[in-house]
């Protein structure tokens, strides 16, 4: 079997790079927070599988509706990563939390530039 087109791009491979970056974290987190924590999974891992299944897409226009869906898990991403820097109590080690975040910027700006190619 040939490998899947989606894991050839380079939004992918970030996306994948991050979601294994935040599994590993929060491998370490408080479990009073667990809640917050599966959320922040649940969005890190959403964006790479709504690239993987847009990619595959039948249509442009469907294409274009999946990376969008990942842009905007992107965004709640974002947003739970400012929660694990801003606050003291669920992650201890936020070393790598600056890493994550960068990641996730250029994930989202590749995810916009991609949108706005399909909509040419």
């Amino acid at each position: 079997m040939d490998t899947p087109n989606y894991r050839k791009l380079i939004v992918w491979q970030k996306t994948h790079q991050n979601a294994l970056q935040i599994i590993k974290l929060t491998s370490h987190c408080d479990r009073k927070y667990l809640r917050i924590i599966n959320q922040c999974v649940s969005a890190a891992t959403s964006i790479g599988a709504n690239i993987a299944e847009g990619n595959s897409s039948a249509t442009q226009r469907e294409k274009k509706r999946y990376f969008q869906i990942a842009r905007n898990s992107s965004y709640e991403f974002d947003n739970w990563l400012q929660i694990f820097k801003d606050s003291d109590s669920i992650v201890s080690n936020k070393d790598n939390l600056k890493e994550i975040e960068q990641l996730n910027i250029e994930v989202i700006k590749l995810l916009s530039r991609l949108i706005s190619g399909l909509d040419s």
